[in-house]
């Protein structure tokens, strides 16, 4: 081998290195995004397991109905008013995450769909009537506080609907 077909293996080389090295960066890059992806989903399963967020769902569920007004909640005890804006700020930073793609939609909405089809229209109301507070206490401006938990639910309708519970759906899964 002469030294010009030496010079031209050793480029040749060094760009299959260069190819090797960007190859396992690209796949390092993608493993790291999908570790933060499932601690971000394991996070947001604490959370919505968590006594105090499930504390305000119950409070929307059981305490209040589709229409409730400020006086209703004005009826309700510190404990119960604390749940219930544990529960809308939570889920505000739910959207606000998802819309940074901090958080995958797909993950946020098998977590949070059901919730929506069942009470969204108190959630809503809920945040409605929490703004609307914080205005008359002169606390917020013309923008909303907890717009995102508005707009998380406005992208889960666009979902198409959950075809059937889960041990069905996926009854052939394999570990």
């Amino acid at each position: 081998m002469n030294l010009e077909e030496a010079a031209n293996l050793g480029e040749l080389l060094g760009g299959l290195a260069i190819l090797v090295t960007l190859i396992f960066g690209i796949r390092q890059i993608v493993e790291l995004n999908k570790g933060k992806e499932r601690e971000a989903s394991r996070e947001m399963a604490n959370l919505l397991s968590s006594p105090l967020y499930q504390s305000g769902l119950s409070i929307l569920v059981n305490r209040l109905y589709d229409d409730f007004t400020l006086e209703d909640l004005d009826k309700l005890d510190r404990k119960e008013k604390d749940a219930l804006n544990f529960l809308a700020i939570n889920t505000n930073s739910i959207g606000l995450m998802t819309f940074e793609r901090q958080l995958s939609f797909k993950s946020v909405t098998r977590f949070m769909q059901t919730v929506n089809i069942m009470i969204g229209t108190r959630f809503r109301r809920l945040v409605e009537v929490l703004q609307t507070n914080a205005k008359n206490q002169g606390v917020t401006t013309d923008s909303a506080g907890l717009d995102w938990v508005i707009w998380l639910f406005d992208k889960m309708d666009e979902q198409p609907p959950i075809e059937g519970p889960a041990y069905v759906l996926y009854r052939d899964w394999k570990p």
